[in-house]
C-alpha cells in the first residue's frame, strides 16, 4: 500500500515538473518553429516554402500555421487537403491582392505568394512564448516586393481546459499602395482549416450554426468535432478585437472545416497606403469538449475588455 502511494506522489510530481517546464521553440530543418510546453507539442509555425508530393510546384507555400495541436496532442488543423490544395492551417491571405492596376490572388497563391526573408529571434517565457517573424508579399512574375508583413504569435501556458494564443499582423505597402478584398463569398483574410473529425458542431456569438454561411458578422465563432477516431470533443475558438476594422467582422463558415474571419468580408475593398501600415489581431482558443457559448463570451469579453 505504501509502495503503491508512493509510486502515485512520484508520478504526480512528474507530472507537476513537467508541466512547469518552461516553454520552448525550437527550429527545425530550417523550415519551421516548434512551440512546446513539456514534452507536449502547442504547434508548428511554417516560415519555409514546403510543399508535399504529388500536389502540383504552384502551391508551395510559406508563412501559417500547421499543425495546431489539441493539449492532449490531436492535430486539430489540415494543410494541402485535396478538395483545396490551397488551404493551410491556419493562414492570412486574401483572394483580391490588388496594385498598379493588376489583381493577384495570394489565397489561391496565384500571381502573389508570402516568403520569409529574415527571421526574428524566439522569446520563451515561463508561461508564454512569442515568435516575431519578419516577411513580405512578392509577385511571382517579378519577385517584388509589395508588402512588408510582421507576425507576432504569443502562446500561453495551457490549463486543464485549453489552451490561448494571440496573433497580431502588422502590413505595410512597400512603395505603392495594396487594396486587399474578399471573394464574393467572403473568402480571405484570417482563415482556420480544420482537420477531418466527426460530429462538427459550429457555434457563434449569436447561436449555433447548422449550415454554411458567407459574410456573417459575428464578434467570435468556435467549431468542434471528434478528431483522430477520439470518443471525445475538441474545439478551437476565434475572437474579433475590437480594434480590427469594420469590428465585429464578417464570417464565411463551413461545416466541412472553415472558421474564416475577414475584416473585408464586413465591407468593402481595405487599400494599405504607404506609410500607413494596418494592423489586425485575433485571439485564438484551444479546448477540450464542445464549446461553451456562456465561457466564450466571458472569455472574448477578457480579451477585448467591457
Amino acid at each position: 500500500m505504501l509502495i503503491a502511494l508512493a509510486l502515485v506522489m512520484l508520478v504526480s510530481l512528474a507530472a507537476r515538473t513537467e508541466a512547469a517546464e518552461p516553454f520552448r521553440v525550437d527550429k527545425v530543418q530550417g523550415e519551421y518553429f516548434h512551440f512546446s510546453e513539456g514534452s507536449q507539442l502547442a504547434l508548428r509555425y511554417v516560415f519555409g516554402e514546403v510543399l508535399i508530393e504529388g500536389v502540383p510546384i504552384d502551391y508551395a507555400r510559406s508563412t501559417y500555421i500547421h499543425p495546431i495541436y489539441s493539449i492532449d496532442g490531436k492535430v486539430l488543423t489540415d494543410d494541402f487537403p485535396k478538395d483545396h490544395y490551397h488551404h493551410r492551417g491556419l493562414s492570412w491571405m486574401w483572394t483580391k491582392v490588388s496594385f498598379d492596376g493588376v489583381t493577384k490572388d495570394l489565397w489561391g497563391l496565384k500571381g502573389v505568394r508570402q516568403k520569409c526573408k529574415e527571421e526574428w529571434e524566439p522569446k520563451a517565457y515561463d508561461d508564454r512564448a512569442v515568435l516575431t517573424i519578419n516577411d513580405g508579399w512578392y509577385e511571382d512574375s517579378t519577385g517584388r516586393k509589395i508588402i512588408d508583413e510582421v507576425v507576432t504569435v504569443t502562446v500561453y501556458r495551457a490549463d486543464e481546459e485549453g489552451r490561448i494564443f494571440d496573433w497580431e499582423l502588422n502590413l505595410a505597402a512597400v512603395d505603392t499602395p495594396v487594396s486587399i478584398d474578399t471573394s464574393d463569398r467572403g473568402y480571405g483574410g484570417f482563415n482556420l482549416r480544420f482537420a477531418p473529425r466527426k460530429d462538427t458542431t459550429i457555434i457563434t456569438s449569436k447561436g449555433p450554426v447548422t449550415g454554411d454561411q458567407d459574410r456573417q458578422r459575428y464578434a467570435w465563432a468556435d467549431l468542434s468535432g471528434r478528431f483522430e477516431g477520439s470518443d471525445e470533443f475538441d474545439g478551437i475558438a476565434i475572437f474579433d478585437n475590437k480594434s480590427n476594422p469594420h469590428y465585429p467582422t464578417g464570417w464565411t463558415l463551413r461545416n466541412y472545416g472553415i472558421l474564416n474571419p475577414a475584416f473585408t468580408s464586413s465591407a468593402s475593398a481595405y487599400t494599405i497606403e504607404v506609410d500607413k501600415p494596418l494592423t489586425l489581431k485575433y485571439r485564438v482558443y484551444v479546448h477540450k469538449g464542445k464549446g461553451d457559448p456562456d465561457r466564450l463570451d466571458r472569455m472574448f469579453w477578457e480579451y477585448n475588455g467591457k
